[in-house]
Protein backbone atom coordinates (compact mmCIF):
# COMPACT_ATOMS: atom_id res chain seq x y z
CA UNK A 1 0.00 0.00 0.00
CA UNK A 2 1.07 4.06 -0.82
CA UNK A 3 2.83 5.80 1.91
CA UNK A 4 0.26 8.34 2.82
CA UNK A 5 2.03 11.87 1.69
CA UNK A 6 1.76 15.04 4.06
CA UNK A 7 0.74 17.77 1.63
CA UNK A 8 2.83 21.35 2.60
CA UNK A 9 0.48 24.32 1.65
CA UNK A 10 2.55 27.55 0.56
CA UNK A 11 1.40 30.21 3.24
CA UNK A 12 1.57 33.56 2.02
CA UNK A 13 4.20 35.54 4.04
CA UNK A 14 6.57 33.18 2.24
CA UNK A 15 6.09 34.16 -1.11
CA UNK A 16 8.67 36.82 -1.78
CA UNK A 17 9.20 39.29 -4.30
CA UNK A 18 12.67 40.98 -5.37
CA UNK A 19 13.01 43.64 -7.62
CA UNK A 20 16.11 44.93 -8.78
CA UNK A 21 18.08 41.70 -7.05
CA UNK A 22 16.29 42.99 -3.33
CA UNK A 23 13.83 41.66 -1.67
CA UNK A 24 10.71 44.35 -0.94
CA UNK A 25 11.03 45.26 2.64
CA UNK A 26 8.08 45.42 4.67
CA UNK A 27 5.98 43.74 2.08
CA UNK A 28 1.92 43.23 3.03
CA UNK A 29 0.73 41.83 0.32
CA UNK A 30 2.06 39.86 -3.33
CA UNK A 31 0.11 38.57 -6.41
CA UNK A 32 0.90 37.02 -9.36
CA UNK A 33 -1.43 37.03 -12.42
CA UNK A 34 -0.74 35.09 -15.38
CA UNK A 35 -2.62 35.38 -18.31
CA UNK A 36 -2.75 33.14 -21.46
CA UNK A 37 -4.24 34.54 -25.06
CA UNK A 38 -5.37 31.86 -27.54
CA UNK A 39 -6.84 32.26 -30.88
CA UNK A 40 -9.51 30.04 -32.55
CA UNK A 41 -9.00 27.82 -35.65
CA UNK A 42 -11.21 25.68 -37.55
CA UNK A 43 -9.83 23.71 -40.34
CA UNK A 44 -11.86 21.08 -42.19
CA UNK A 45 -8.91 18.54 -41.40
CA UNK A 46 -9.95 18.43 -37.82
CA UNK A 47 -13.10 17.02 -37.01
CA UNK A 48 -14.87 17.97 -39.98
CA UNK A 49 -14.42 21.10 -39.37
CA UNK A 50 -17.12 20.69 -36.21
CA UNK A 51 -14.60 21.47 -33.66
CA UNK A 52 -12.43 24.83 -32.70
CA UNK A 53 -8.57 24.57 -31.93
CA UNK A 54 -6.95 26.66 -29.93
CA UNK A 55 -3.13 27.87 -30.27
CA UNK A 56 -1.33 29.94 -27.75
CA UNK A 57 -1.23 33.73 -29.24
CA UNK A 58 0.60 34.98 -26.09
CA UNK A 59 1.88 35.03 -22.59
CA UNK A 60 1.57 37.74 -20.05
CA UNK A 61 2.51 38.30 -16.06
CA UNK A 62 1.32 40.95 -13.49
CA UNK A 63 2.33 41.28 -10.60
CA UNK A 64 1.08 43.90 -7.70
CA UNK A 65 2.59 43.63 -4.39
CA UNK A 66 2.27 46.46 -1.88
CA UNK A 67 3.60 47.21 1.77
CA UNK A 68 4.82 50.04 4.25
CA UNK A 69 6.81 52.77 3.02
CA UNK A 70 10.59 52.58 4.57
CA UNK A 71 12.17 56.31 4.52
CA UNK A 72 15.39 54.82 5.34
CA UNK A 73 16.11 51.62 3.00
CA UNK A 74 18.84 50.78 1.43
CA UNK A 75 19.81 48.54 -1.78
CA UNK A 76 19.14 45.46 0.46
CA UNK A 77 15.89 47.40 1.42
CA UNK A 78 14.57 49.41 -1.99
CA UNK A 79 12.68 51.99 -0.88
CA UNK A 80 9.24 54.00 -2.65
CA UNK A 81 11.97 56.49 -4.05
CA UNK A 82 14.05 53.53 -4.74
CA UNK A 83 10.96 52.15 -6.77
CA UNK A 84 9.51 55.38 -8.31
CA UNK A 85 12.93 55.86 -9.52
CA UNK A 86 12.97 53.13 -11.39
CA UNK A 87 9.61 53.22 -13.00
CA UNK A 88 10.27 56.81 -14.32
CA UNK A 89 13.61 55.51 -16.09
CA UNK A 90 11.08 53.38 -17.65
CA UNK A 91 13.49 50.45 -18.28
CA UNK A 92 13.04 46.85 -17.82
CA UNK A 93 14.11 45.80 -14.49
CA UNK A 94 15.30 42.19 -12.89
CA UNK A 95 12.02 40.68 -11.17
CA UNK A 96 11.91 37.45 -8.73
CA UNK A 97 9.54 35.46 -6.92
CA UNK A 98 10.60 32.61 -4.80
CA UNK A 99 10.03 31.10 -1.51
CA UNK A 100 11.63 32.54 1.25
CA UNK A 101 15.45 31.31 2.35
CA UNK A 102 14.13 30.09 5.80
CA UNK A 103 13.73 32.72 8.77
CA UNK A 104 15.05 35.42 5.54
CA UNK A 105 13.70 38.47 4.89
CA UNK A 106 14.82 36.93 1.01
CA UNK A 107 13.50 35.13 -1.24
CA UNK A 108 15.67 31.52 -2.20
CA UNK A 109 17.88 32.50 -5.34
CA UNK A 110 17.39 28.72 -6.15
CA UNK A 111 13.87 28.71 -6.36
CA UNK A 112 10.89 30.43 -8.51
CA UNK A 113 10.51 32.39 -11.17
CA UNK A 114 12.35 35.44 -12.95
CA UNK A 115 12.27 37.40 -15.49
CA UNK A 116 12.36 41.34 -17.08
CA UNK A 117 9.75 43.67 -15.88
CA UNK A 118 8.45 47.37 -15.91
CA UNK A 119 6.72 49.45 -13.25
CA UNK A 120 3.77 49.94 -14.75
CA UNK A 121 2.02 51.72 -11.50
CA UNK A 122 3.36 52.96 -8.12
CA UNK A 123 0.91 54.42 -5.91
CA UNK A 124 1.60 56.00 -2.37
CA UNK A 125 -1.02 56.12 0.43
CA UNK A 126 -0.76 58.60 3.49
CA UNK A 127 -3.96 57.88 6.33
CA UNK A 128 -3.86 59.45 9.20
CA UNK A 129 -3.12 56.96 12.66
CA UNK A 130 -1.67 54.55 10.43
CA UNK A 131 1.51 53.48 8.20
CA UNK A 132 2.14 55.19 4.44
CA UNK A 133 1.51 52.19 2.34
CA UNK A 134 2.60 51.52 -1.51
CA UNK A 135 1.08 49.74 -4.12
CA UNK A 136 3.04 49.08 -7.52
CA UNK A 137 2.19 46.84 -10.44
CA UNK A 138 5.28 45.14 -12.84
CA UNK A 139 4.07 43.80 -16.17
CA UNK A 140 6.34 41.15 -17.69
CA UNK A 141 8.86 42.78 -20.52
CA UNK A 142 9.64 39.32 -22.20
CA UNK A 143 9.46 35.81 -21.26
CA UNK A 144 9.24 35.01 -17.67
CA UNK A 145 11.66 31.75 -16.87
CA UNK A 146 11.06 29.20 -13.65
CA UNK A 147 14.24 28.93 -11.77
CA UNK A 148 15.16 25.31 -9.95
CA UNK A 149 11.97 23.37 -8.58
CA UNK A 150 9.91 26.96 -8.71
CA UNK A 151 8.24 27.64 -5.96
CA UNK A 152 8.25 23.32 -4.99
CA UNK A 153 10.58 23.10 -1.65
CA UNK A 154 12.05 19.66 -3.79
CA UNK A 155 11.81 17.38 -6.05
CA UNK A 156 8.48 16.46 -7.32
CA UNK A 157 6.74 13.42 -7.24
CA UNK A 158 7.44 11.25 -9.88
CA UNK A 159 4.20 9.92 -10.45
CA UNK A 160 1.43 11.13 -7.84
CA UNK A 161 -2.08 10.57 -8.38
CA UNK A 162 -3.16 11.55 -4.83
Amino acid sequence: MAEAIERKVLEGINLILSVGGAALGFSTTCKIDTTAEFGVRVTKEAASGEWEERYLKKLSEKISASGCVLTNGDNNVPTYDQLKEMQLAGTPIDGQYSLRDGDERTGKAAGGYKGKYVITSLSLEGTVGDDAKYTVELSNHGKISKVGTGLTEGAAPANDNA
